[in-house]
């Protein structure tokens, strides 16, 4: 095991994941806050923070972070999710020192300044339009604000452009405060020493205190459908239903059950639908989950007049799934699996984010033992329960192009009940 763990006195935790083979790190801090703790009026702040985190500190311009990272040959960047966000930098490991400090000064003593934010709001604006220009993107917006309906996580984590338009540094310095010592966890991956990592984040973090816990609502699956017309050349068609967290006893089925359906192009949708009819040229099955619940969820791209044979195909599929899977698939996707579990740990950044995600969803690091113990244990049987308790409850749907063709949505329902 190349991982080792230490919780400060306050709640912080330090995990290093010692790989001495390697000449570069990745190092960062997670937190486990994200979009789905906004209330809809400051709904984008979460991602907007994000973009702001690394426009200037107390001691540093945006510039002067830029060029003490650049200058020794790295990288950072950032992301955010609806349950985490990350803040990480990527150089050679002799550097890795001045990684960690400039982390912890980003997270901890950004000041936000004024003009910053004047222009960053234009970029993120300019962001929010470019993904409404896709369409896939649209869809699966559509699919979550109906599936999630009502709820934080149905709603996009760019926020509506009038909220980042009214966003100032007084919304930034409100949603950091979220940023709980025993909500975060730094994490270096690569060749390390534990205990010097420790007394860094010892000196830069050890001192934060608890604070109140942020806004969250509990996952709450919903049906509909959100269909929206476009002169397009393409019908993209989503469906989502309601899904499972991921220490709930049935995760893995339900991940085998996606990955079986819509996985790869020995998936029973892609043979059927693609190889078979030739009606898409991309579809596939895609599990949202998150500790307390999600969705499984499916796409298909389609012509406009293909769509009306594609779908009720589509359902045909998913109802033969709760009759079961067969021992040969099963098997097929535990490789699967198991592979992409063991590409992913030959990546320091993919290493960190898994084990920081998982450490802030379950409170342990979980060995790639542990993991494959769990792909492994699941049975045809548990596959097709996971099938049948899935598509037992309410069913979004969502659709973008010219939809004349389309069925409508309870004729949908009924070719999902057919016997």
């Amino acid at each position: 095991m190349t991982i080792q763990l230490t919780t400060l006195a306050n709640g912080f935790r330090v995990l290093t994941d010692h790989l001495p083979h390697l000449g570069t790190v990745t190092s960062g801090v997670w937190v486990g806050v994200g979009a789905r703790n906004e209330r809809p009026a400051v709904n984008g702040i979460a991602h907007f923070l994000e973009h702001m985190i690394f426009k200037g500190t107390e001691s540093r311009d945006a510039l002067g972070i830029a060029l003490e990272i650049e200058n020794r040959g790295g990288e950072f960047n950032a992301y955010t999710d609806y349950d985490v966000t990350a803040y990480y930098t990527q150089m050679a490991a002799k550097h890795v020192d001045v990684s960690c400090e400039i982390i912890g000064d980003i997270v901890l003593n950004s000041v936000f300044p004024e003009e910053e934010v004047e222009k960053e709001r234009g970029v993120v604006i300019q962001e929010i339009g470019r993904y409404a220009d896709e369409p896939e993107d649209v869809v699966y917006e559509a699919l979550r604000r109906t599936a999630f309906d009502g709820q934080a996580l149905g709603r996009p984590i760019l926020g509506p452009k009038e909220n980042v338009a009214g966003f100032g540094r007084e919304h930034l310095f409100d949603y950091v405060s979220h940023y709980d010592p025993r909500r975060m966890v730094y994490v270096v991956s690569g060749n390390v020493d534990h205990g010097t990592v420790v007394r860094r984040a010892e000196a830069l973090f050890g001192h934060l205190t608890a604070k109140d816990d942020p806004f969250q609502e509990t996952v709450v699956n919903k049906g509909g459908a959100a269909l929206l017309k476009r002169d397009a050349e393409q019908v993209h068609f989503m469906a989502a239903f309601p899904g499972v967290g991921t220490e709930d006893s049935a995760s893995y089925a339900l991940r085998h059950l996606a990955n079986i359906l819509g996985g790869g192009m020995t998936s029973r949708l892609f043979q059927e639908i693609r190889e078979k009819r030739g009606l898409v040229y991309s579809v596939y099955a895609a599990p949202i989950q998150y500790a307390d619940g999600g969705a499984l969820s499916f796409y298909a791209g389609t012509g406009p007049e293909e769509v009306a044979e594609l779908v009720p195909v589509f359902f045909e599929e998913l109802r033969k799934a709760r009759d079961g899977v067969t021992a040969v698939e099963l098997e097929r996707s535990k490789e699967q699996m198991r592979f992409s579990v063991g590409k992913s740990l030959e990546s320091t950044m993919r290493r960190a984010d898994r084990f920081a995600r998982t450490l802030l969803r379950t409170g342990e690091v979980r060995t790639i033992e542990q993991i494959f113990e769990r792909i492994d244990a699941v049975t045809p049987e548990d596959v097709a329960a996971a099938a049948n308790r899935v598509f037992a409850g309410p069913m979004a749907v969502s659709a973008v192009g010219k939809l004349d063709h389309l069925p409508s949505y309870e004729d949908m329902q009924g070719m999902l009940k057919a016997a």
